[in-house]
């Protein structure tokens, strides 16, 4: 049988892969210049990094998995998140959601000595304290006190969920949590139980992440630059139209965004909802400062508060985090949907949030900015996956089966690829 599978990112190479495993012939048609979608190199300063995603989470073993599936060698991040203030840089506490398991924690350095006797009345508390807590910001504030939240989850809340921590559900970021709770008698004894200590919640494989599409590429026959305009079935075989060709097949998956899906779902009947987007903006910055060698915020920083001088709201230190980069040292800053900053901006941005001056050592910057899918309603999720199934066709992707990795493979599984 033959098929055609509409977009190269993560979700359109898996599929080629599989399909090619059960004996499929496969061509995999992209519209833009590279395959990979939201995980593709970049170069900045002669270094080859990941210009989107840069990791996967561990909580799940798939994207483990299919890393051991396609020979690469995974590898745990170097160094340790911090967090930006404006007189300090602290750790980001090594626990879960930025709540500590030992009152020994560097990241309480930032709570003032009332705050933290607060958050040591945790030790005193009866398990029952808190356990209706739906939220991370319910938890900690009823367990530790106002400030934890506010100066321990809510760096890590906004910088990293782009939520307040009173609005991070724990069913979905810690859904172990308040079980523990009520085992260990205390919050600090539940996450020291829950976390081993700097234990990696994300991986890549070695070289970086744009390794597994490149991975997932080889061997099979992507073609970019072919635009799909409209797909039809025309007598038992799909006819998809695209930007000078014209090609017939037993199959098509689709695994575009949103709106390119929707046009093309269209041709066969099925009608998808307008997919909310959550655009975004990342700066790569290379520099030879020689004080990046000591690397002073770790492997990154979330900011603290916010403050008006700066528009990046967190910033990694891609070559520390990931020291197999040699030759140079990467600063990767992220940005608001609205923010289109300028180099000078970065390298302002840059320098007030590692406390180093960088004017006069930068030798490459590269801005990208990409649409990440938001979340789709459930029922018309099922809707849309019913209605595919009816025409025969399949689809996969982030706007309808979720951001990460192992929700894509996961997503995998529920296709007939034979």
């Amino acid at each position: 049988m033959t098929a055609v599978v509409v977009g190269a990112g993560l979700a359109g190479l898996l599929a080629a892969r599989r399909l090619r495993q059960a004996g499929h012939d496969v061509v995999v048609l992209e519209a833009s210049d590279h395959h990979g979608g939201m995980i593709r190199r970049a170069q900045v300063g002669g270094l080859t990094v990941d210009g989107g995603a840069e990791a996967y989470a561990t909580r799940a073993p798939q994207a483990r998995e299919l890393c051991a599936e396609l020979g690469l060698t995974v590898a745990a991040p170097q160094g340790s998140p911090h967090v930006w203030w404006p007189d300090t840089i602290v750790p980001l506490a090594d626990g879960v959601l930025g709540i500590p398991g030992s009152l020994d924690d560097p990241a309480l350095a930032i709570l003032a000595a009332d705050e933290r006797d607060r958050l040591a009345q945790d030790l005193t508390l009866g398990p029952e304290v808190g356990r209706d807590a739906t939220t991370a910001g319910q938890l900690v504030e009823a367990r530790m006190g106002r400030a934890a939240v506010d100066k321990l989850v809510g760096p890590l809340a906004r910088g990293v969920y782009h939520s307040s921590p009173d609005a991070l559900p724990l069913a979905t970021f810690a859904p172990r949590l308040t079980q523990a709770l009520a085992e260990h008698g205390s919050l600090l004894a539940a996450v020291a139980a829950l976390r081993t200590p700097r234990s990696a919640a994300v991986e890549q494989p070695v070289g970086g992440m744009f390794r597994l599409v490149e991975a997932l590429a080889e061997g099979t026959d992507v073609r970019t630059g072919v635009a799909v305009r409209g797909v039809r079935r025309e007598g038992g075989r799909f006819i998809v139209e695209a930007s000078g060709a014209r090609f017939e097949a037993d199959r098509v998956v689709v695994c575009t965004p949103a709106a390119q899906a929707r046009d093309l779902l269209a041709g066969v009947g099925v009608v998808v909802d307008e997919a909310p987007t959550n655009p975004t903006r990342v700066v790569l910055l290379a520099s030879d400062h020689p004080g990046l060698a000591g690397n002073p915020v770790g492997s990154g920083l979330l900011l603290g508060e916010p403050d008006p001088r700066i528009l990046a709201r967190a910033l990694t230190h891609y070559s520390c985090k990931w020291p197999w980069v040699r030759g140079g040292h990467v600063l990767r800053l992220s940005y608001p949907a609205a923010v289109a900053p300028t180099e000078a901006q970065a390298v302002q941005d840059a320098s007030r949030l590692t406390k180093l001056e960088l004017d006069g050592h930068v030798t490459g910057f590269t801005s990208l900015a990409w649409e990440m899918p938001g979340k789709l309603d459930p029922a018309a999720r099922e809707r849309i996956l019913a209605d595919a199934a009816a025409a025969g066709v399949d689809v996969l992707g982030a706007w309808l089966d979720g951001n990460g990795i192992s929700s894509i493979i996961e997503a995998g599984a529920r296709i007939a690829w034979n």
